[in-house]
C-alpha cells in the first residue's frame, strides 16, 4: 500500500535515495517536480560533483554512506546497492517501501513496455529494437541500463507510445513488476563479484517475466533453453544455429536466406531484411533475431530493412576505429566477460592483437582459451585480472603483461604489422583504471587518433622500434 500511495502522492512521504548516479537522479527530477524531497546517502564523487546542485533544490546529503538506521517511509535503492544490506532490511523489517527508477517508471507509464535482458547483447537488442518500432511509425521511448533513466520524462509518455527498456540483473533484483513482453538474450556467468552465486544472478533475470509475459528465449543457450522448457505458454525460441524445423512451431524465430521469420501460434512474420544487416558475427543475427521477436507484432513488413539500412552499430561493440600504418583498430569496450570477448573474436575474420585486462568479474577466464589459440596473432595483458588471464592462454601465444592500459595500447601497437588488426576486447570491467567501458574505449579511441596524428607528423618509427618481448 505505501508503494501506491507514494506515487500518487509523493510529497506526503520521507524519502531515502540510497546511490545518486544517473537512475537516483532522474528519481530526484520527478520527486522535485511533484513537490517532494528527499535523503541521499551516497558517499561517492558523482553524489559530491551534484551535491551543490540539488542541495539548492531542496535535497538533503548524507555525510557518509547510509547509517544503520534508515528512518525515512520509502527507499530508493541506485541498480548498484544490493537489496539485502543491513540497513535497508531493518528499514523493511519495520515497514519501509524498497524501490528503484524502473518500478517507478513501470508504474507511471501509460506507454506499452518492452524489457531486454541477458549477459550479452542487451544494448544491441535494445537499440535494434527501438530502431524497427520507430521505422514502423511507433513513438519509442529507450532507455534503462544503457544510461538513459527515462522517469523525469514519464509525463511525456502516451497510451499508444512504446517503450524500450534494457535492464541489467542489478536493476531486476528487486522488481515486482513482470513486462508483457520481454526477451534474455541468453545467460551466462557474469557479475558473481557482485551477486552471491549464479543462482541467484539468474533469478534476477528471471524477474522481467511473469506467467502471462510473452518471453523471448535463446534457443542456443542451455539456461535459457532450459528456462523455455518450463514454460508451457507464451514463449518463442530463436536460433541462429539451428534449422526452422528443430525449433518449437507455437512459437519460433529463424533466419532462412534473405527472410527472417516470426511465428506466433498461428500467426506469422516474415522480413525480407538481411540483406540490408551489415553487423558482423552470428551474435549480432543472435541479437536481431531476438529484436524482431520481440517487436514483431509492431511491425511493418517493410520497416526492418529501412531500420537496418542504416544501423551501423553500438558505440564500443565491435567499433571500427580507424586504420593507421595499415593496421586496423577495433574499440570492442563493451566486453567486460569472457563470453562478450569470446562473441567478438568469433565474429572477426581477421586474427587480431587483442588487449585484454582490467577488473574481473569474479568468473573464469577459461573459456577464453579455445578462442585465443585458434583466432588471435598476440595478447597484451594489463590490469589485476592480467595474471589471471595469462594462466589461461594457450601454449605458445605471443603476450605480454604489463600494468597499465596505455603501455598494452603501445605494446599493441608494435606487436601490429601492416594488415593487422588490433582489438580492444578486454573480458573485464574498466574498474581500477576508468569510471566504466565508455571511458575506456573513448581513451582506446583517442590513442588511436593520437597514434594517426604522430605518423602524420613523421614520428611513426620511434612508436615502432621497439617491440615487445613475449613472454
Amino acid at each position: 500500500m505505501i508503494f501506491e500511495s507514494f506515487i500518487a502522492c509523493p510529497q506526503d512521504f520521507s524519502v531515502a535515495m540510497l546511490g545518486f548516479g544517473r537512475a537516483n537522479r532522474a528519481v530526484a527530477e520527478w520527486l522535485l517536480g511533484k513537490g517532494g524531497t528527499a535523503t541521499v546517502y551516497a558517499d561517492t564523487p558523482v553524489a559530491q560533483a551534484y551535491r551543490e546542485q540539488y542541495a539548492a533544490r531542496g535535497l538533503r546529503f548524507y555525510e557518509s554512506e547510509m547509517p544503520d538506521d534508515l528512518p525515512e517511509q520509502v527507499l530508493v535503492r541506485s541498480p548498484g546497492i544490493r537489496p539485502d544490506a543491513k540497513p535497508i532490511r531493518a528499514a523493511l523489517a519495520r515497514g519501509a517501501c524498497l524501490t528503484s527508477e524502473t518500478e517507478l517508471l513501470l508504474a507511471l507509464t501509460q506507454a506499452t513496455p518492452l524489457g531486454i535482458t541477458g549477459s550479452d547483447g542487451k544494448t544491441t537488442t535494445a537499440t535494434l529494437a527501438a530502431a524497427l518500432l520507430r521505422a514502423a511509425g511507433h513513438r519509442t521511448w529507450l532507455g534503462g541500463n544503457n544510461g538513459t533513466p527515462l522517469l523525469a520524462r514519464v509525463e511525456e509518455m502516451k497510451k499508444g507510445d512504446l517503450l524500450v527498456l534494457e535492464l541489467s540483473s542489478f536493476q531486476l533484483m528487486t522488481l515486482a513488476c513482470p513486462l508483457p513482453r520481454a526477451v534474455i538474450t541468453n545467460i551466462s556467468p557474469n557479475h558473481l563479484n557482485w551477486h552471491t552465486d549464479m543462482s541467484e544472478y539468474v533469478a534476477a533475470k528471471c524477474r522481467i517475466f511473469g506467467g502471462d509475459t510473452h518471453l523471448v528465449l535463446n534457443a542456443d543457450n542451455e539456461t535459457t533453453a532450459a528456462l523455455a522448457a518450463s514454460r508451457a505458454e507464451h514463449t518463442c525460441l530463436f536460433s541462429a544455429r539451428r534449422e526452422w524445423d528443430d525449433l518449437p512451431a507455437a512459437g519460433r524465430a529463424y533466419a532462412c536466406g534473405q527472410q527472417v521469420t516470426v511465428e506466433e501460434g498461428s500467426v506469422k512474420y516474415t522480413f525480407d531484411c538481411l540483406t540490408a544487416f551489415s553487423l558482423p558475427g552470428t551474435h549480432n543475427l543472435e541479437n536481431l533475431l531476438a529484436a524482431l521477436a520481440l517487436t514483431a507484432p509492431y511491425l511493418t513488413h517493410e520497416a526492418p530493412t529501412h531500420a537496418l539500412t542504416d544501423f551501423r552499430g553500438v558505440a564500443h561493440r565491435l567499433e571500427y576505429v580507424d586504420t593507421v600504418g595499415g593496421v586496423a583498430y577495433y574499440n570492442s569496450s563493451i566486453d567486460t566477460s569472457p563470453s562478450r570477448t569470446v562473441a567478438a573474436l568469433s565474429a572477426l575474420s581477421a586474427h587480431p592483437v587483442v588487449i585484454l585486462g582490467g577488473r574481473g568479474k569474479g568468473v573464469s577466464f577459461a573459456p577464453l582459451t579455445a578462442v585465443l589459440a585458434k583466432s588471435v596473432k598476440a595478447a597484451c595483458l594489463y590490469g589485476e585480472a592480467a595474471p589471471e588471464i595469462a594462466a589461461v592462454l594457450p601454449q605458445g601465444l605471443p603476450f605480454v603483461q604489463i600494468k597499465s592500459f596505455d603501455e598494452a595500447f603501445s605494446a599493441a601497437v608494435a606487436f601490429a604489422k601492416e594488415g593487422d588488426t588490433v582489438l580492444l576486447s578486454p573480458a573485464c570491467t574498466a574498474f581500477g583504471e576508468f569510471r566504466d567501458y565508455e571511458a575506456r574505449g573513448k581513451h582506446f579511441c583517442a590513442l588511436v587518433k593520437k597514434l594517426n596524428s604522430e605518423r602524420i607528423k613523421g614520428h611513426w618509427n620511434s612508436r615502432r622500434s621497439s617491440p615487445p618481448q613475449p613472454l
